[in-house]
């Protein structure tokens, strides 16, 4: 039952940051500027009949409170509008371009979460050692390359000088490697996503290497050792399960935030994903594609935040949400 109210809680909070969110985002682009504006620079033949018809379509001529409530109105509906510039639905659009984001999102997070329980476990069983200062000093290496120049430095040498991956798009233009496009996109694939899981292998390393060692030096590891227990046993049956938990909280943001740190990436590989998707919005002042995303944005880090909180029970069932 305590659960149940801590849902309600939750969802009634979380429906309100929702709403907030979108709100502040909502006025804030109207105040940056107008929309037909850009359309205007960018189309400097139109006709002012054609100029109406697009201000009447998207109730530029309404006041802002009233466009916003027009708009909170469709997306309830599930209808997010249409994109200024490419007169498309802007839903679809967010399933085509987000879907190419997801694709390197998810399986580098689940890369990296992997890798870096097997790296701080063996980091943390020989503290000190050389082996931990190598794992150490590559994560913090790894940590503190900016996400581009480790991009830029992929495809200087797998693309440029060996010659093994492509260094942009999703897809060949032309002929798909080995007459396959599955292949192909996952030949396309390799470099990007091994930057994403370069930087949150070495972030999440640094996390779970410190949370070992914190750990590794609690009464229960004593007992434990104490009983005869084999170090490795220790480590990944004991120590780990109590040393992950903090780092729920980062993987969490990850996740919840997939979409929002997709532009750096997308723009270094010119993937074609929501975060270019974003860019492009933003430059083109496309409210309705900004207003769209920003609100999946927005739903994904609160919804994986929850999922975040209930899985500290699972995992420690001292843990009580209440």
């Amino acid at each position: 039952m305590g659960i149940l109210r801590y849902l309600v809680r939750r969802l009634l909070f979380s429906v309100a940051l929702v709403l907030g969110v979108s709100a502040i985002i909502f006025f804030l682009l109207n105040a940056i500027g107008n929309p037909v504006d850009v359309l205007m620079a960018d189309n400097p033949g139109i006709t002012d009949e054609a100029l109406a018809a697009v201000k009447a379509y998207y109730h530029l001529d309404a006041g802002v409170g009233h466009r916003y409530l027009i708009w909170l109105g469709n997306v309830a509906r599930l209808n997010f509008g249409t994109s200024i510039t490419t007169n498309q639905p802007v839903g679809g659009m967010l399933l085509t371009w987000g879907g190419e984001t997801l694709k390197l999102q998810i399986p580098a997070i689940i890369l990296a979460l992997l890798l870096s329980i097997g790296f701080a476990s063996v980091a943390a069983m020989r503290q000190y050692s050389r082996l931990d200062f190598g794992v150490m000093t590559s994560a913090l290496l790894g940590h503190s390359l900016p996400g581009f120049l480790l991009g830029v430095l992929l495809i200087l040498i797998f693309a440029y000088w060996l010659g093994i991956f492509p260094s942009y798009g999703a897809y060949s233009t032309r002929n798909p490697l080995l007459g396959s496009t599955v292949i192909d996109g996952l030949w396309h694939m390799v470099l990007p996503l091994a930057m994403l899981t370069i930087f949150n292998t070495a972030t999440l390393t640094l996390l779970l290497r410190a949370n070992l060692v914190d750990v590794l030096r609690q009464d229960f590891i004593m007992a434990a050792r104490a009983s005869g227990l084999p170090e490795r046993r220790v480590v990944l049956h004991h120590a780990l399960r109590n040393a992950i938990i903090p780092v729920l909280t980062y993987l969490g943001i990850l996740f919840g935030l997939m979409l929002a740190t997709a532009p750096v990436t997308e723009s270094v590989f010119t993937w074609p994903g929501a975060g270019a998707l974003y860019l492009a919005a933003i430059q083109a002042l496309d409210y309705p594609v900004i207003m769209g995303e920003t609100l999946v944005i927005t739903v994904m880090l609160v919804g994986f935040t929850l999922l975040t909180d209930l899985a500290y029970v699972l995992i420690d069932p001292r843990i009580r949400l209440d």
